[in-house]
């Protein structure tokens, strides 16, 4: 009988701890007015009732479902989805002092998913563009979807820039030398050489301060836009200098760029990102550039 027993015992937790089968729970159902057959008084429940004690579980199961599920993407980032055409962010940067806009939008409306690609650091943890490091992403926001970006690069002036004062700088001599800084291209000789075509160059002056404004066109790779092998990024630039520690003139430069069919929705912001970049007065925050320019960490 005992061992009867046990064997009872052992089946129930098996069910009830679903190592075998559990028990079925019959379905609530209104129960109509009176006795049954037992003798066991039942309440009343009316359907009206049923169906609003339903409601109320289907709002708390979706109160805690909205706390589960991570919060909706931005409006930018949604596919298909309108921002205000034209609509710009800002970034600003106390370690090396600048700001600037860029457009999350183009003039018709179409999103820019934006992303900080490269964090604002200091010169010397940035990455280089080229093997010498001279030119290096000090941040950069970007696109992926239609391939827009918007990168700030700093390093000490070179080439026809070096041995001279700012204020003899001509605006096509700073374009060039700051896209050959940029370039991997080289001659037979071993020159370096930029493959962009410069459209057009300026100089600005605001507060004071020298801004070379620039626009340039070089051939691209093939995207998922544009798939032929003849593709072009269309780009324009703004490049100020900063004295660094040792008085040598260090080349800011914001260049904005986008595949060649995006320019006609891009251009009017790409001048209002490069009519508002900045150098901003230091602050503690300031890092030198040339301030121990290979300490990484």
């Amino acid at each position: 009988m005992l061992q009867q027993s046990s064997r009872q015992v052992s089946s129930n937790r098996h069910g009830a701890f679903g190592f075998g089968v559990a028990p079925r729970i019959s379905r609530f159902r209104p129960i109509a007015r009176g006795h049954s057959s037992s003798g066991q008084h039942h309440v009343e429940v009316s359907e009206e009732q049923v169906i609003s004690r339903r409601q109320v579980m289907a709002s708390k199961l979706l109160l805690v479902a909205g706390a589960l599920v991570p919060a909706a993407p931005a409006l930018a980032d949604m596919e298909g989805a309108k921002v205000p055409a034209g609509k710009m962010k800002e970034l600003s940067d106390s370690i090396l002092a600048y700001k600037f806009e860029y457009p999350v939008s183009t003039t018709s409306g179409k999103p820019l998913a934006m992303l900080l690609s490269r964090v604002p650091e200091k010169y010397s943890s940035a990455a280089p563009l080229t093997a010498d490091a001279r030119q290096r992403i000090v941040s950069e926001v970007f696109d992926f979807r239609n391939y827009v970006t918007a990168s700030m690069t700093v390093g000490p002036s070179s080439g026809v820039l070096k041995d001279r004062a700012p204020a003899e700088w001509k605006p096509r001599e700073v374009a060039l030398t700051v896209l050959v800084d940029r370039s991997t291209a080289r001659t037979t000789a071993g020159q370096r050489v930029a493959l962009n075509d410069v459209q057009e160059a300026h100089l600005e002056t605001r507060d004071g301060l020298q801004y070379w404004v620039y626009e340039h066109v070089s051939q691209g790779s093939p995207t998922i836009t544009t798939r032929t092998r003849e593709s072009y990024r269309h780009s324009l630039a703004v490049t100020s200098w900063r004295s660094a520690m040792d008085g040598t003139p260090y080349l800011y430069t914001l260049n904005l760029s986008c595949p060649e069919d995006l320019w006609p929705e891009l251009e009017p912001l790409f001048r209002r990102s490069v009519e508002s970049f900045t150098l901003l007065p230091t602050t503690r925050d300031y890092i030198p550039p040339d301030k121990d320019p290979w300490l990484f960490f």
